[in-house]
């Protein structure tokens, strides 16, 4: 698709002198003006990038403004209407060797994404909706109504404040903070690290990476904790509350909170309950270690 460059430095210009605080959200840094259009916080967007890095982000104007450098050989793409828009960099997942594309990519605040990319890295700030990678990393942060993040082999920084957040990661180390509400987080290989206050509802799930909690489990919130091979370590302050349930069909289960230790059976088992039981914990492994430690 041809987009006049005239009228996207009109646009632009014109974004500047009517909101000011433009100019800080976004600046020649990000790189020349490659598309821009009018959009609502209504408008879905998909986005494509195969190289390089993607940053998307939600500010407080009915427009989408997109920035960035791309390669002589590779070109830019921008189409749809205010219902939806299609951008990105033109290809396919089979195209050999492609080139680095640094994109910044301005949207209306609570309008939903879609990215996919191979190697490029995304990163998003108070961006709603869909990030995938082959082996991209990816980082959010800001608020979010709702986030779903995938990278097969690329870590995962997830510093969002969103009611609800699924996330999934291969080998990539997977950094959960922030302040979410509902989570669903698993690896296969990577090392998971929660630190995240505020869960109400969490699932985290591994085969044989290792799974660190640090924290204190919220007040009536149902946590499952599940893995094979891999341990899962909760860290807690002393006054921690919850209800705990511990089973491990191989691995060790060391609780460094009480005098309770696991069951004498087949399956090393253990319940207890911390303060007044504010939470319901049920942690399950195969091989795995289970460790409860104070900090």
């Amino acid at each position: 698709m041809h987009i006049d460059s005239s009228c996207l430095k009109t646009f632009a210009l014109a974004l500047v002198c009517v909101f000011p605080g433009a100019v800080r959200a976004q600046s020649d840094a990000d790189g020349p003006v490659l598309g821009a259009k009018h959009a609502t916080s209504r408008t879905a967007f998909k986005m494509y990038n195969p190289a390089g890095r993607v940053r998307v982000v939600a500010w407080d104007r009915d427009s989408l403004l997109v920035r960035g450098r791309i390669p002589k050989d590779e070109q830019f793409f921008l189409g749809g209407g205010s219902q939806g828009m299609k951008l990105g960099i033109e290809g396919s997942w089979s195209t050999p060797n492609p080139g680095r594309s640094d994109l910044s990519i301005y949207v209306p605040r609570g309008s939903k994404v879609s990215i996919k990319t191979v190697s490029a890295d995304i990163e998003g700030h108070d961006a709603s909706g869909w990030f995938y990678s082959v082996s991209g990393a990816i980082r959010l942060t800001g608020a979010a109504t709702s986030v779903e993040v995938e990278s097969m082999n690329g870590n995962l920084d997830l510093d969002v404040a969103t009611p609800w957040m699924r996330a999934r990661t291969g080998d990539g180390h997977l950094l959960l903070r922030g302040t979410p509400q509902d989570v669903d987080a698993a690896t296969i290989a990577g090392t998971m690290d929660i630190a995240a206050p505020t869960v109400l509802r969490g699932q985290f799930s591994s085969v044989s990476g290792d799974i660190h909690y640090v924290g204190s489990p919220a007040p009536g919130g149902i946590f499952e904790f599940s893995n094979h091979s891999g341990s899962v370590d909760m860290l807690m302050p002393r006054d921690a509350s919850g209800a705990f349930s511990l089973s491990s069909i191989v691995g060790q289960i060391e609780n460094g909170f009480s005098n309770v230790r696991p069951a004498a059976s087949t399956t090393h088992s253990m319940r207890l309950t911390l303060g007044r039981g504010g939470a319901n914990v049920t942690v399950r492994t195969f091989k795995g270690q289970i460790r409860l430690r104070p900090n």
